[in-house]
């Protein structure tokens, strides 16, 4: 019996990852090969720990990807941006203010809700560390019946690295252009035959092609694996990751016409001049604790249970939403710069179950997942007021102050052609105005069962209840001790799943499904009641097909998401007066996204490892009312590219130049618009044009490396041919993509 239990530490259950089935005695438990066995990987042959299931990944009718540590560390991926654009389909929304990247797929941005590390929600405000990252699992479309209330365009789930019975490491040093070091470390051995740890750490300092832009980060993630019994096995992470940081708005945007307010993306300031306060810093920081435990009760039954806790803390303090106007009288662009400090802090604690079970009815097979979910989360803002140059506070209900040269001034513009102006003045005094306290608690139960009618014909279905709870926020002002709180406010909804996959043979699965999905939504209806919930709707069909002996896979996938219940201002109040409080809303109109995703993973010789990938998405606004500030139908919804493309070729030789590795990837955005959707006016017309057109662009990367006994050498030219480009978040935070660059990692494995 202790034999089984060394076998299940070897890294945990199946559902955890790639699975490869033993028998050990009366015990039929499955244990994790080495995913660097599979170097790019075929997803194909996988069991995703994202699922919650005993699911293989070609009966589980849904688009599935997986990013292994080995792509990670060949491409020698900085952050999480650098790791999602091997996901076919995905694509970085906006890099608001430098500080996160947020990601979108399908026509639909991410949130926090849609970012996960081990099966846990975390904060998507902040970059991840990449280095303790064993893999991240993608399931794009809905997966609304095992997470709840999620954007419908999938998940993001960051596997960390697990202990292992057996003494190794690694230890890496790395710099790139722009002053940018940073070392790293990875050391795992065992503690007894039934125990073991591993702990991951990292520090990096970094410039900037940016003007006075900095960056320092520290990261540490020890974890212990304890098996309990031979059917029972306990893991406990703990992560504490720190960024101090310059925060970067860009370059701002360039309104040319003051009547239309018609914005373009124009470098006239140049992609390194940063006319931002030169004080301004942000610290985020993030402490989460993870507690696993699995438990095998036979061969056919096996329990997991995680429960979570997350510490977030974001304090800023600068200058953002910089537009740049044009002042006829000076004949000259110009902004006008502000001030702001905010503090945030969010704590939150999550714990799900989950019941897998294969068993037989008649001549039916059946794989039952049964679980449950909750959580809390408490999100704490502090405002500040600030001191004046008179001596005197800034009013209570002020938030920001004009900035200008001389400190907090009535004037605060920055001129474009004189950089004088640009100067900062003296650190602002601020203390707390006051505290906003917003508590949330969900609550979920899911059931899900795939049902094998023939070895070929399997029906999936299932449903969840989902509970979400916003009760009453609470407001604290520091300035006169009172304290007041809102209504609570909670809405439940159920999300269907159907699936038919036809397995024609081992290597060869069809799929068709249909999934539901909602987004809570904010405002009130003309009856000052909660808005509730929009339903949204997903078909998708596909097929998953393995290649050249299984070591390719080749999958497809088309799909539409509809949105037919989209929030958008009522056009009257209940007074029947029309209505210009946009907080005042009603279900109508309808949002449809269509798209087609193709991709081609794995290893055809054993050393060459390939990823492909091609998406094409179409969102517009459909069936909208002719009603102030309603969004304008047919109009592609910002933030979407039309296409997007992915490839990745590395090559080890192992002959001639034995251990030189070469590779080239490249990625391709598509056209796409930042800035708003346009809204019409009290006749029915559009108002401004609020888009912003972005053009396509393709960013590629060569790398070499030469591995000889323990060590590791890696070096990498990203952006080779200097393309330009932008991320955008909203009409703000323009930030041109890194130029051609350089990055090289020496690497010792213990």
């Amino acid at each position: 019996m202790r034999k089984n239990a060394v076998a299940i530490g070897l890294i945990t259950l199946s559902v955890f990852g790639y699975g490869q089935e033993k028998k050990t005695d009366s015990l039929n438990v499955r244990t994790i090969e080495d995913v660097k066995l599979h170097k790019a990987g075929n997803p194909n042959k996988a069991k995703t720990f994202t699922t919650k299931s005993n699911l293989d990944v070609m009966e589980n009718p849904q688009a599935t990807a997986i990013v292994t540590h080995e792509i990670i560390e060949q491409q020698q991926a900085q952050q999480l941006s650098d790791v999602i654009r091997n996901v076919n389909g995905m694509y970085i929304s906006s890099a608001r203010g430098s500080s996160q990247d947020s990601f979108g797929a399908r026509g639909y941005i991410f949130g926090t809700e849609n970012i996960y590390k081990n099966g846990a929600r975390v904060n998507s405000g902040i970059f991840p560390e990449v280095s303790g990252m064993e893999r991240v699992e993608v399931l794009k479309g809905s997966a609304a019946i095992l997470y709840g209330n999620i954007a419908p365009g999938g998940i993001v789930n960051m596997i960390t690295k697990k202990p292992l019975f057996k003494e190794g490491g690694t230890i890496a040093a790395s710099i790139g252009s722009w002053n940018n070091y940073k070392t790293s470390i990875d050391y795992y051995n065992a503690l007894s035959k039934t125990a073991a740890f591993r702990v991951n750490g990292a520090y990096e300092n970094k410039e900037s092609f940016r003007n006075d832009v900095t960056g320092e980060k520290y990261y540490f993630n020890p974890s212990f694996l304890f098996n309990l019994s031979d059917k029972t096995q306990l893991i406990v992470e703990g992560d504490y990751l720190k960024q101090e940081f310059t925060p970067d708005f860009g370059i701002g945007t360039l309104v040319i016409d003051p009547k239309t307010s018609k914005s373009i993306i124009n470098n006239l300031l140049g992609i390194k001049e940063n006319p931002g306060i030169s004080w301004q810093n942000q610290i985020n920081q993030m402490a989460t604790s993870t507690v696993t435990v699995n438990h095998t009760f036979n061969p056919k039954w096996s329990l997991n249970a995680v429960t979570s806790y997350q510490n977030y803390t974001r304090d800023f303090f600068g200058s953002e939403r910089m537009q740049w106007m044009y002042d006829t009288s000076k004949n000259n662009y110009y902004w006008e710069r502000t001030a702001a400090k905010n503090y945030q802090e969010q704590n939150y604690t999550s714990i799900q179950i989950n019941l897998n079970g294969e068993f037989n009815t008649g001549r039916l097979k059946h794989k039952l997942l049964f679980g449950g979910d909750a959580d809390y989360l408490q999100a704490d803002t502090y405002t500040f007021s600030y001191l004046k140059n008179d001596g005197a506070w800034t009013p209570d209900k002020d938030i920001t102050v004009k900035y200008g040269t001389n400190g907090n001034t009535e004037d605060g513009k920055v001129y474009l052609s004189n950089e004088a102006s640009w100067a900062s003045g003296h650190i602002l005094e601020t203390k707390r105005r006051d505290l906003i306290r917003t508590p949330t608690r969900r609550v979920g139960l899911y059931v899900q069962d795939l049902i094998s009618v023939t070895e070929k014909f399997k029906i999936l279905a299932g449903v969840r209840w989902s509970y979400l709870e916003n009760r009453p926020v609470l407001t604290t002002t520091y300035y006169d001790n009172k304290k007041s709180g809102g209504q609570l406010f909670s809405q439940s909804a159920f999300s269907p799943r159907f699936g038919l996959v036809y397995q024609w043979n081992e290597s060869f699965s069809t799929f068709a499904s249909y999934s539901n999905s909602f987004t809570p939504n904010t405002g009130n209806d003309i009856n000052t009641k909660a808005l509730p919930a929009s339903i949204i709707d997903q078909w998708e069909i596909g097929f998953k097909k393995n290649l050249f002996a299984n070591t390719i896979a080749f999958n497809a996938t088309a799909y539409q998401i509809d949105n037919n219940n989209l929030a958008q201002t009522a056009p009257f109040d209940q007074f029947g007066n029309v209505n210009t409080n946009t907080n005042i809303k009603e279900l109508t109109g309808k949002t449809r996204s269509q798209g087609v995703e193709v991709d081609i993973t794995g290893n055809p010789l054993s050393n060459l490892s390939v990823i492909a990938g091609y998406s094409y998405n179409y969102m517009t606004y459909r069936d909208t009312p002719n009603t102030l500030n309603s969004f304008i139908e047919g109009e592609r919804i910002v933030r979407t590219p039309l296409n997007t493309a992915n490839a990745s070729v590395f090559y080890t030789f192992d002959k001639y130049v034995k251990g030189l590795k070469i590779g080239a990837t490249a990625f391709y955005t598509g056209s796409r618009f930042g800035g708003w959707n346009n809204q019409k006016d009290e006749k029915g017309n559009q108002k401004t044009d609020r888009m912003i057109p972005l053009t396509d662009f393709t960013q590629v990367d060569f790398s070499v490396a030469y591995h000889y006994k323990k060590f590791l050498i890696q070096g990498k030219l990203a952006n080779a041919f200097n393309v330009l480009n932008y991320n955008v978040h909203e009409n703000y935070s323009v930030n041109p993509i890194m130029p051609r660059n350089f990055y090289v990692t020496l690497t010792y494995k213990l």
